[in-house]
């Protein structure tokens, strides 16, 4: 092997110089070799940290609530095909009412842990709607309900009596809550106020009675005995 020799001034270099001893010149081909080591170096961390952020975003992906896609109905049979609507594509109101729809569902069947998953989803739905009509605030303190939580379920009530004196909903509302709340108290107070004031609510037509005639004729039965 050759001795290495300064491009400048000629002079023998030692192996691995990076400066002529002699003239102070910079070793070119040294140089470039550390700076290309530097270059592959520095190109390894970025793609290290490509992949970290890339695992990071799957997983965060992955770990997300349920896919809005598929919120609605447990058997899909709104939809063809036998697939869950997409509720992501409906309004406020509509989200809200089928998501409500799911958790009673899964409430009645005491599958607790889908009550607990959607229950926060119907929620925002419902803080996303431009109107709180008696129907809505209904639905939604029956959410709270099959969540514990009485005494949002027994604020609700009261806007609602607010609203409109002796509303059903709200004496059936309050009836509900007593029950979860072991107040018996509570309970036998609203049960007679629901049965006292039914037939001049009825009279009134109120949309939420036509849309919930049947259950409202269920519940007075019950209320009666």
């Amino acid at each position: 092997m050759t001795t290495p020799t300064c491009p400048a001034c000629s002079a023998p270099l030692t192996p691995g110089a990076k400066y002529c001893h002699r003239c102070g010149r910079a070793i070119a081909t040294d140089r470039a070799r550390e700076r290309n080591a530097w270059i592959f170096a520095w190109t390894m961390v970025a793609v290290a940290l490509g992949v970290i952020v890339y695992y990071v975003q799957t997983k965060d992906a992955n770990a997300t609530g349920p896919d809005m896609a598929n919120a609605g109905t447990s058997t899909g049979a709104d939809s063809p095909g036998g697939q869950p609507p997409d509720i992501s594509q409906m309004t406020p109101r509509e989200r809200f009412l089928r998501l409500h729809d799911r958790i009673m569902s899964a409430a009645d069947k005491g599958d607790s842990a889908t009550v607990t998953r959607f229950s926060p989803m119907a929620l925002s739905a419902y803080g996303m709607l431009d109107s709180f009509d008696v129907d809505v605030r209904y639905h939604a303190g029956a959410i709270h309900l099959r969540l514990g939580d009485v005494a949002a379920a027994r604020a609700l009530a009261d806007t609602i009596g607010r609203e409109a004196p002796d509303n059903l909903l709200a004496s059936l509302l309050l009836a509900e809550a007593a029950q979860v709340g072991s107040d018996p108290a509570g309970y036998d107070k609203a049960r007679k106020s629901f049965l006292a004031h039914f037939d001049a609510q009825i009279r009134l037509n109120r949309p939420e009675y036509t849309e919930h005639r049947s259950m409202l004729d269920e519940i007075r039965t019950r209320f009666a005995q």
